[in-house]
């Protein structure tokens, strides 16, 4: 599977959507940590979670790509 398909997946968007639902977390990412940081027990925080948690496997996908090796859903 190509690194498009396995985020597709786990992301529940089309592979083509890929890089725009990224983006879209990370901005998204950024406004919550970078601003007033809600609480911890928050919707708020949990949603941000949730973006870090898909960005952080994009990257490390991304950098098994790299090096070569392959990736699974």
């Amino acid at each position: 599977m190509s690194l498009a398909d396995v985020q597709a997946e786990r992301l529940g968007v089309d592979p083509a959507a890929v890089p725009a639902e990224l983006e879209a977390r990370l901005v998204a990412l950024l406004a919550t940590v970078t601003g007033d940081v809600p609480r911890a027990d928050s919707a708020e925080a949990a949603v941000a979670a949730g973006g870090l948690w898909a960005l952080s496997g994009f990257l490390t996908d991304a950098r098994r790509v790299l090096a070569g090796k392959e990736i699974a859903a």
